[in-house]
């Protein structure tokens, strides 16, 4: 497929080069003559016996354009997925093959002005339905916040619902509104917590708030205008009563009262770990500068790059919890390990100083 672009007037125009259209071909002439809801409008143009269908991208921005810069957050990952399933009621309702539409980070348009995705009907396009959304998603993961949890749960459990071919955009659609759902139930429960914690703390200020207002109030009862004596006597009974609530509380019996724990460095680990490559042709070393830290080979997406067929383009990452670090594997094609022991995929494992980590088959030792 040779894709190009040329301007046309005040139009930006994309083109792709067809063989063997059929321009008669009914269900062409239906996405030409009629809107359809999600597909880009396109037109057809015969040069020198060479056919070319020519798109108007005016306005739009291509997918892998819109989060060359910024990551995608899990609420924009959700809209992307209900845009997907709007383009395909509207195929099937217009009896319209599936397989025509091109399901290519480069060939899905952002439409800025009605801020919806729009997809390329291509005549003759080749590939099945499911093989092309498991590529879009495993692409997808160069783009997401792995910040950002709605966006991370939602990519990586439909990367694992697609290893199973036999699955619908209902599926897809499902897997990503209880995963959001899912978050949201933590949150909230998360939130509940705190607020009772407020709420806790605010009753107890009440509490002693009450007390003082109380021997205010009974201060308050002598006369207006109190003598020399009488100002030091309110306050020696103030600090007293002061003194006697700080030595209540110092009495508090053991397991009503939490003390506060000094946390202690990894002693293996003082600072962020380093993994420095050995038996490389070249030297490579790794030295994170914030956390989590993703090592891949994607540009888009890691933090650090490695440039090998056999690295997934985001791999792993480190991530520092507590001043320990540790390694997560991201479902990666070919693995990570740690002296040797392959990690499951999305579990946090630790690493110490002089550890051996391997990405694929690059051999790290953990300086």
């Amino acid at each position: 497929m040779e894709i190009s672009y040329i301007k046309d007037g005040n139009k930006n125009i994309m083109i792709i080069k067809g063989e063997d259209i059929d321009e008669n071909d009914y269900r062409l002439q239906m996405v030409m003559k009629n809107h359809i809801d999600g597909i880009m409008p396109l037109a057809i143009e015969q040069i020198n016996n060479e056919y070319l269908v020519r798109y108007n991208v005016s306005s739009k921005i291509k997918l892998s354009d819109v989060y060359r810069r910024k990551q995608m957050s899990g609420k924009e990952l959700y809209c992307f997925i209900k845009d997907i399933k709007v383009v395909i009621e509207k195929m099937n309702e217009y009896l319209l093959d599936i397989n025509n539409i091109v399901f290519d980070v480069d060939l899905i348009y952002f439409n800025s002005q009605t801020g919806r995705y729009e997809f390329c009907y291509v005549p003759k396009a080749q590939g099945e339905f499911q093989m092309k959304i498991r590529d879009l998603f495993d692409k997808l993961l160069e783009y997401i916040d792995h910040n950002d949890m709605e966006a991370v749960k939602i990519a990586y459990g439909i990367q694992q619902l697609t290893l199973d071919m036999d699955f619908t955009i209902q599926d897809i659609l499902r897997c990503a509104y209880e995963n959001m759902e899912q978050l949201k139930e933590e949150k909230q429960s998360f939130q509940s917590e705190d607020i009772k914690i407020e709420i806790d703390t605010k009753e107890e200020e009440h509490k002693k708030k009450g007390v003082f207002e109380i021997i205010q109030e009974l201060f308050g009862k002598r006369k207006k205008y109190k003598t020399a004596d009488e100002i030091e006597e309110n306050e020696y009974l103030q600090d007293c009563f002061e003194e006697t609530l700080l030595v209540a509380e110092e009495t508090e019996p053991y397991n009503q009262k939490e003390e506060e724990t000094t946390l202690l460095k990894n002693p293996l680990i003082a600072a962020a770990p380093v993994l420095k490559a050995i038996g490389t042709e070249n030297p490579i070393k790794i030295k994170p500068v914030e956390f989590p830290y993703i090592i891949g080979k994607s540009p888009y997406s890691c933090n650090f790059c490695i440039d090998s067929a056999v690295v997934s383009r985001v791999h792993m990452r480190i991530v520092e919890e507590l001043n320990d670090y540790y390694i997560e594997d991201l479902n990666s094609t070919n693995g990570t390990f740690i002296n040797g022991e392959k990690l499951t995929s999305h579990s946090l494992q630790p690493i110490h100083t002089g550890d051996k980590v391997t990405i694929a088959n690059i051999d790290f030792i953990v300086e």
